[in-house]
């Protein structure tokens, strides 16, 4: 091992004296004890980059590391940083706009202003088709749980943290991307093009036109604003979406903003593995992750178990590749994985399946959600599935404090049955009855 060190050193100083500019090196995140670190970097000829605080989780990099790494006993696990994006961008079947936009339409005209817990949003996003067929404004009538108390970590492409529908929930959070405080989504578009957004004057009722920004999403914008989102990035609002469905269905909720994915819907294996345990030691009860990768990560599975010793209750999409596979981290154990479904109660077409791959299903196509700049927008794909069910689980830990990550499991997976999604889609009123919350909102549909 020794010997080949030496031959790659020496063809590095050949290259050098040739004038030849070096190959850029890869990034490898290296789980080892932090007082081995040094030794084992010295050994493989890796450069250490950060380091996640004391969790013995490393960003290094390397041109060609020696394989005899994955075998050394100092070394826990050893891999590559690789990349990974929103699922809604992923995999060979992309969310789309599968359901005609004409019922978004017919919800615009009618429309009123609702205060919801101290903001003033669209009737439509209150009462909605996810939130009838999940019983959630059932449940909602019937007892007093909001999510109070509980804080869910969002990780995603960031918030529109002056939402007037979310600011008065938000908690501090972070930015990855850019390593800064501030986890805004509006810190990615240009200044003109943010300022345009925030600061029309026209009252959300007149936000009737319908922009397809993506495969994904439709934003309901007013007419001043339509022209400046002619092209945004892949994922611009993907996190505000996400953050708005969690306050839905949990209002009372706080939300931690934790952004790790650029606009575009990008990000890698170690900012994921950063907002893991950020959220775990910051106070998250609840961790929303609207993303997938498609094998398994020795370093990602040691950040979920991580979560879980802390009690923390983890819900992930369960991808939009329209197969029946496992993705990560929906596909752990005791990660609550989520499919989504049709507001006819089916899988929807884009949605993966099966009993391994998803726990619970959610309605997935035509939520209508926040959207940055004060605006609201319909969406589809299971990203949009999961913070539902997110939502679901700060109310049971309201509702029972002391419940760990499996307690909280098996309340929510009662629910309708759907074939192919686990099991079923999930009902408000029968999980809280599950847990003697009371029997109130009669039998489901």
């Amino acid at each position: 091992m020794a010997y080949l060190r030496l031959l790659k050193q020496v063809l590095w100083g050949l290259v050098l004296l040739a004038g030849l500019p070096l190959p850029a090196q890869d990034k490898y995140v290296l789980v080892t004890s932090p007082s081995k670190v040094q030794s084992v970097c010295g050994r493989y000829g890796l450069t250490e980059i950060t380091q996640l605080s004391t969790r013995g989780v490393f960003l290094v990099s390397a041109f060609s590391p020696d394989p005899a790494i994955a075998t050394d006993s100092d070394v826990q696990s050893f891999e590559l940083d690789r990349t990974l994006v929103v699922p809604e961008l992923s995999g060979t079947t992309i969310a789309s706009l599968t359901q005609s936009t004409t019922s978004i339409l017919d919800g615009l005209p009618g429309r009123s202003v609702l205060n919801y817990f101290g903001s003033a949003v669209p009737s439509n996003y209150v009462r909605q088709p996810a939130a009838a067929i999940t019983r959630q404004s059932d449940a909602q009538a019937a007892v007093n749980l909001t999510g109070a108390g509980i804080t869910v970590a969002v990780i995603d492409t960031g918030v529109d943290l002056s939402h007037p529908a979310l600011s008065a929930v938000m908690v501090p959070g972070y930015n990855f991307i850019n390593e800064a405080a501030s986890p805004s989504e509006l810190n990615d578009l240009a200044p003109a093009t943010a300022a345009a957004l925030t600061q029309s004057t026209t009252s959300i009722l007149d936000a009737q036109n319908l922009v397809q920004l993506n495969s994904f999403t439709v934003a309901i914008l007013t007419q001043s604003t339509t022209s400046i989102l002619d092209g945004p990035p892949a994922a611009f609002g993907h996190g505000t979406m996400t953050a708005g469905v969690v306050h839905l269905f949990a209002p009372g909720a706080r939300i931690m903003p934790l952004k790790a994915f650029a606009a575009d819907g990008s990000s890698d294996l170690f900012n994921i593995l950063r907002a893991i345990y950020y959220a775990a030691d910051h106070g998250a009860k609840v961790i929303s992750m609207s993303f997938e990768i498609l094998q398994s990560s020795p370093s990602l599975q040691t950040a979920i178990q991580y979560a879980l010793s802390r009690n923390i209750v983890l819900v992930a999409s369960s991808g939009n590749d329209a197969q029946k596979i496992l993705v990560y981290p929906a596909g752990y154990n005791n990660v609550i994985g989520v499919g989504s479904t049709t507001n006819s109660d089916v899988k929807s077409s884009f949605t993966n399946f099966g009993t391994n791959s998803v726990f619970v299903a959610a309605p997935g196509e035509g939520v209508i959600t926040t959207y940055p700049g004060g605006n609201y927008a319909a969406a589809w794909g299971t990203s949009f599935s999961a913070p539902l069910v997110a939502g679901e689980a700060a109310l049971v830990l309201q509702a029972r404090p002391s419940y760990r990550p499996g307690d909280v499991a098996n309340a929510v997976q009662r629910g309708v049955d759907v074939s192919q999604m686990g099991h079923g889609r999930v009902d408000f009123c029968q999980a809280l009855s599950s847990i003697g919350i009371g029997s109130f909102c009669g039998s489901s549909r």
